[in-house]
């Protein structure tokens, strides 16, 4: 039998019924007054309340990061307002597929201005295809490496530079998109 057109890449909807379900997402900050007089319409037995509408969820937590199976992240500028309490929001579109840890599915991105370094799904708009994609361990570890190379400095002094933050977003931006390990370009800078 012979096929008239290719198969489309499966998009997968998001609901109240299945966001929770091996996703990724990245929640925005948002105020406890968004959420004045309503009642969660779910509480998880770590204690994170949700609240639904008809575009998306509002998740209240004290942990971000990895939630069961899932990825969250919570972008913010609000502080924690009650227990270490912080509320944010996300759209049901804003909900990625959550791929097996072994996959090549996120990469990472940097604000050299703040020092913030994160991670992103390869399903975001913004991903300008350059950066690297890696499995959810090798993202963590490179992370790590990488805040290390923003916060600090005595790494540098080995090496012949003019201006250190040039010289820092340099070896980050070469880390963050390609394959080459700190080690490696450590020799090679020398």
């Amino acid at each position: 039998m012979h096929l008239e057109h290719q198969e489309k890449e499966h998009v997968k909807v998001y609901t109240r019924y299945n966001f929770f379900n091996k996703t990724y997402c990245v929640f925005r900050g948002a105020s406890l007054r968004e959420i004045t007089r309503r009642k969660p319409n779910y509480r998880s037995e770590s204690g994170s309340t949700y609240y639904y509408t008809k575009h998306g969820v509002y998740r209240m937590s004290n942990h971000w990061g990895r939630a069961a199976k899932c990825q969250w992240r919570l972008v913010s500028d609000f502080p924690p307002e009650i227990d270490d309490l912080r509320l944010g929001y996300a759209d049901w579109a804003d909900f990625r597929e959550n791929l097996d840890p072994d996959v090549d599915a996120y990469y990472i991105s940097v604000d050299f201005e703040t020092k913030k370094v994160s991670y992103m799904h390869k399903d975001n708009p913004d991903y300008d295809q350059v950066a690297v994609l890696r499995s959810a361990d090798a993202t963590r570890k490179l992370i790590k490496q990488i805040k290390n190379l923003l916060e600090t400095y005595k790494w540098a002094k080995y090496y012949d530079y003019d201006d250190l933050d040039e010289f820092r977003e340099e070896v980050i931006t070469r880390l963050i998109n390609s394959n080459i390990s700190l080690n490696e370009l450590r020799r090679e800078l020398v």
